[in-house]
């Protein structure tokens, strides 16, 4: 039988649709075409991703879907191949629900770690029915297929059938190791002949979901190269997909839930149609990851496998995100503007649920620039109000004509003219001062001390999280009355004509509120409401991130403003195509472009906290 070397099955397997989520510059077109949704992408802001809290009643659980190959014993084929598998053909006879961890393959047979030692040799036959892909990750060797030999390494993919013998020596002074993907062959597949790659051989490209760079791998096992402090599309599917960690450290998003991978781990997206997947890399160099999907069983030889991050013909008849979602799954009208709380997505025949913008790359001649939109107050200049408080601006009143491109950094608010830290020494009076509030007023919420204010007969003690609203006009006198500066996050609000503001102190207080989950895991509740006098958001509410826990992503659409401040621990988000850090004392607004992403996450050991309102 015809022996070949196939190199350009690198390109063929793994870049034949980059150009598909790679569109052109738009950079000569107007403002607005530019951030118009692209051809090819829902005009709805939301992702169509499961929108519901974490139910773990309801939800798969993730770690049933993640394995390491430590954890299992091993096996020996062709004689001294040492064979640790990692995820395994499904026990139960629910696909989301396995009976034993790891065990949860439906389209794939099994995804393993080989290792072959020093000096030694094995050869055989790969069983009738079976194709296995190996994917070398250490050491050096030769292997021999009909009397023709190939230098095996780093890099270095090959597959094995039953339609050849082989015979595979290790030839450095260590092991060799690989990944191995074993799958059934369709009953009409035709023979094989020996392929062998070395994804060395090619450039590196940037692929689909935005960050996805790979130079190749041999069919069924696609290595990826994920750059430092960055975040792939997340995006689901419903076909079978898997991916392997093999060199660094990454943050998986799997479902609702984000967890730690090292090197020799695993895990399948869970098959629920709109479980969301990416792998984020925290770290300071590039991390190594291979990916096996999306994989429909019995799709013929091949077993259906599709490049990644391209449309999977099998599962879906649309190209990734080409199709919204139905009528049904849109949130209501009315919960819009907060990113997805209506009801759940649920998985459909022929549906991809791929919503965010799926256009390719980062493009800085066409994607907003999140970087004007968010700031530090620590990086601002101080400006004195009410007598002695210190105010610093993060966010101020939008510069320039066009929302989304201001002309100064943090100059982006529409309703707002100020988002602001604030300060009082301890001691220190602040009163009212005529003129000062002109057309606007201050939605204070106290983030550390402790103080008093009084208007009139009366007089409301101040600590954390309590809120208030200072009116044009109120009388009022504050104090800080500990022996550390009293601290607030400040909000001021536009007064629009025909609003009439408040004349008493309006006070929020619901820290005995029981916290509502939304957004995944966000626990919510309010700090003070629209019936306290605000002028222009519904509220300001508290969110609290847990300890390793994700944010839904999404998006806003035309008009809507929607700003955070992170006010308790350092956080992380996606936001755009961009990982962005959120250190306390950080405030931002997400660009109301319909497409551009943002989610907290929380990769730290304690609870994270924001501020989050909206129009």
């Amino acid at each position: 039988m015809k022996t070949t070397i196939t190199f350009s099955l690198i390109v063929i397997c793994l870049f034949a649709t980059f150009a598909h989520a790679q569109q052109p510059p738009r950079g000569n077109q107007p403002a607005a075409a530019q951030q118009a949704p692209r051809a090819n992408q829902p005009a709805a802001k939301d992702d169509a991703l499961d929108p519901t809290p974490i139910n773990p009643a309801t939800d798969p659980n993730l770690d049933m879907f993640i394995n390491d190959w430590t954890t299992n014993a091993p096996r020996t084929m062709y004689g001294k191949l040492v064979i640790h598998d990692i995820l395994t053909k499904l026990e139960g006879p629910d696909p989301q629900h396995p009976t034993r961890r790891g065990a949860v393959l439906t389209g794939i047979t099994a995804i393993s770690y080989g290792e072959v030692a020093a000096g030694a040799t094995i050869s055989g036959r790969a069983p009738k029915g079976e194709r296995e892909v190996f994917y070398t990750t250490e050491g050096v060797g030769q292997i021999t297929v009909n009397s023709k030999s190939y230098a095996v390494k780093e890099g270095t993919g090959f597959t094995l059938t039953a339609d050849f013998d082989f015979q595979l020596t290790v030839t450095g002074t260590g092991p060799l190791t690989f990944y191995v993907r074993t799958y059934q062959l369709a009953a009409d597949a035709a023979p094989s002949e020996f392929i062998l790659v070395n994804r060395f051989d090619n450039d590196r490209r940037v692929g689909a979901h935005w960050d996805h760079i790979g130079n190749g791998g041999p069919n069924g096992l696609s290595l990826i190269t994920i750059a430092p402090h960055a975040i792939p599309q997340p995006h689901s599917h419903p076909a079978e997909e898997c991916w392997i960690m093999v060199k660094g450290e990454s943050v998986a998003m799997v479902g609702k839930h984000i967890r730690p991978m090292t090197a020799g781990q695993a895990y399948k997206v869970p098959p629920t149609g709109v479980a969301a997947h990416s792998n984020l890399n925290m770290g300071d160099e590039p991390i190594q990851m291979l990916f096996l999907g999306p994989f429909q069983s019995g799709a013929g030889g091949r077993g259906g496998q599709a490049a990644p991050g391209a449309p999977a013909a099998q599962a879906a008849p649309a190209g990734r995100g080409a199709q919204a979602p139905p009528a049904a799954q849109a949130p209501p009208a009315g919960q819009a503007a907060r990113g997805g709380q209506g009801a759940p997505a649920g998985p459909q025949q022929g549906m991809d649920y791929s919503r965010l913008d799926n256009s390719g790359p980062y493009n800085a001649a066409t994607d907003a620039n999140v970087d004007m939109f968010m700031n530090n107050w620590r990086e601002t200049f101080p400006r004195i109000m009410h007598g002695n408080i210190y105010f610093r601006d993060m966010l101020t009143a939008l510069e320039g004509t066009d929302p989304l491109h201001p002309t100064r950094r943090g100059a982006v608010l529409t309703n707002a003219t100020a988002v602001s830290y604030a300060m009082l020494e301890p001691n220190s009076i602040a009163h009212k001062i005529d003129g000062e509030l002109k057309d606007v007023q201050e939605v204070f919420v106290v983030n550390s001390g402790t103080g008093v204010i009084t208007v009139g007969s009366k007089k409301v003690d101040l600590s954390k999280d309590v809120s208030f609203i200072i009116t044009p006009g109120l009388d009022f006198k504050m104090t800080a009355t500990g022996t550390k500066y009293l601290t607030f996050y400040v909000v001021t609000e536009k007064i629009p004509q025909g609003f009439t503001p408040k004349s008493t102190l309006e006070v929020g207080d619901f820290r005995g509120t029981p916290p509502v989950v939304k957004s995944w895991a966000n626990n919510e509740r309010p700090l003070i409401t629209k019936e306290a006098g605000l002028s222009q958001y519904g509220a300001l509410t508290q969110v609290e991130l847990p300890s390793w826990a994700m944010a839904r992503p999404y998006s806003d659409g035309p008009g809507v403003e929607e700003i955070w401040i992170a006010t308790d621990g350092d956080a992380d988000m996606l936001f755009g195509k961009e990982l962005r850090k959120v250190p306390a004392g950080t405030a931002y607004r997400v660009p109301s472009t319909g497409i551009t992403a943002h989610a907290n996450f929380n990769l730290s050991s304690s609870t994270a906290k924001f501020i989050y309102m909206v129009k």
